[in-house]
């Protein structure tokens, strides 16, 4: 399945230059998850597993987590096929899952984590434990009514926002050098600027907001 077969293809995009580390997107991303907040399940001595890790390297932090990636390698490597591509997200059956970690080998990203979580941390069950990576908070926003992942709500600083990648804007994108798109992205960060035609050129090209996911 390639980038143009799929009507969407959402990711979260970081912007490090305006992720200043404080970890609110891990924080939020746990109490997604776990249904409770994420002091209250500190206090109470739960298993966490944040499906987004801000990383730093030299004086730079960064977001990172599951790219939903089109033809996903954590899929083709699991044997029992619980990992599937469903309306342009990567999802883990979760429920399904007997934890052998070939997609936490296979990810090259490293977005995969196996372990249980909550309550069922302490379930003392040998096979308790599942895949856990980015889903875009489906569940959530459907119970909350949401239009973004916790992460993109909860950043201070809105380094974090949803995107699809199967857009025309991505693949114009693609084909421009390296000052196009600087210029692009200043443009989008000045002015807003709405998403560029095909028949537009680089210097005149602009981006829109990333519509909610459905």
């Amino acid at each position: 399945m390639t980038m143009s077969n799929l009507a969407h293809n959402y990711i979260v995009h970081a912007n490090p230059d305006r992720c200043i580390g404080c970890r609110k997107c891990e924080m939020a991303c746990v109490s997604a998850h776990l249904n409770i907040p994420y002091k209250e399940a500190k206090k109470r001595g739960l298993p966490i597993m944040p499906r987004i890790k801000v990383v730093k390297v030299d004086n730079l932090k960064f977001p990172t987590q599951c790219h939903h990636c089109v033809d996903a390698p954590c899929a083709k490597a699991c044997q029992f096929g619980l990992i599937r591509h469903v309306d342009g997200v990567v999802r883990v059956n979760e429920a399904m899952c007997v934890g052998c970690k070939m997609c936490v080998m296979a990810c090259p990203f490293g977005a995969i984590e196996v372990g249980a979580e909550g309550e069922l941390g302490f379930a003392g069950r040998k096979n308790a434990a599942s895949a856990k990576k980015c889903d875009l908070c489906q569940a959530w926003r459907a119970d909350n009514g949401k239009e973004v992942c916790a992460c993109v709500e909860a950043c201070p600083k809105n380094a974090l926002e949803i995107v699809d990648i199967s857009s025309p804007y991505v693949e114009i994108a693609a084909k421009m050098s390296a000052i196009q798109l600087f210029r692009l992205r200043q443009a989008h960060l000045t002015h807003g600027l709405p998403r560029p035609k095909e028949s537009e050129t680089a210097d005149e090209a602009g981006t829109e907001k990333t519509k909610p996911i459905q």
